[in-house]
């Protein structure tokens, strides 16, 4: 299956609003060891995917028609010719280890992906404007980004920025997203856990996701995959 397929299968899983039972897990393969847990050094498949079902973002791309929809941010704005883009956020949303967000996490996150030492293409696709991207706080929940110069497309960025916690004591534990990192095995399995803090609500109010938990077991043999599903 390709990523995208991947990718949108587990976004209609995860947190799809349609009729569905609540709680249960959901296991798969991977075919490779990811190779970091750090999101803004992610360059493989399998770290992206952790990262996909970990990381909260402020604009998200439907992996079905391919438009920008909000995420953490509820609305943004482009200016400067495609150099600026400027974000409201939303309110009362909260990292999985209950630290507030705002948008001087925003900012933090910003920070880090300017630094040199960072070396992955997804880093260097956001300094592809050839300078330093600067922040302004106009407010705890407005922020604006400028780069260096124009950039094509610039709000499908930060579909893969997944917003770093510039407060929490254990940054590495506190995540945005749908699922948080309980244990890793290397080389046997991933295993991701509800967040209890996720700002999406399903009907009736009740916090997504639907799943208590997705393992991520780590497979390269097809075969050995198929014996197991055909084993239940």
């Amino acid at each position: 299956m390709k990523r995208a397929s991947i990718f949108a299968a587990i976004a209609l899983i995860a947190g799809a609003q349609a009729s569905a039972q609540w709680g249960g897990s959901l296991r798969f393969c991977i075919r490779a060891e990811p190779k970091t847990f750090h999101p803004l050094e992610v360059d493989d498949e399998a770290s992206e995917l952790v990262r996909y079902l970990t990381g909260g973002v402020l604009i998200r791309i439907n992996r079905y028609t391919q438009d920008p929809v909000p995420g953490l941010a509820v609305s943004w704005k482009i200016s400067d010719g495609g150099a600026k883009i400027t974000f409201h956020l939303r309110h009362d949303v909260r990292y999985s280890d209950g630290s507030p967000f705002s948008a001087a996490d925003v900012a933090y996150t910003i920070k880090q992906l300017n630094n040199p030492a960072l070396h992955s293409p997804f880093a260097d696709e956001f300094r592809a404007s050839g300078g330093e991207i600067k922040t302004e706080i106009l407010a705890p929940d407005t922020i604006a980004v400028r780069f260096a110069g124009p950039m094509a497309g610039l709000e499908r960025l930060f579909d893969d920025l997944a917003i770093l916690s510039s407060s929490a004591l254990d940054k590495d534990k506190a995540v945005l997203g749908p699922f948080v990192l309980h244990d890793y095995k290397p080389g046997i399995s991933v295993q991701l856990d509800r967040n209890p803090n996720y700002w999406k609500t399903g009907p009736g109010g009740r916090r997504l996701p639907y799943l208590d938990a997705i393992q991520l077991d780590i497979q390269k043999n097809r075969e050995i995959e198929l014996l197991r599903v055909r084993r239940g």
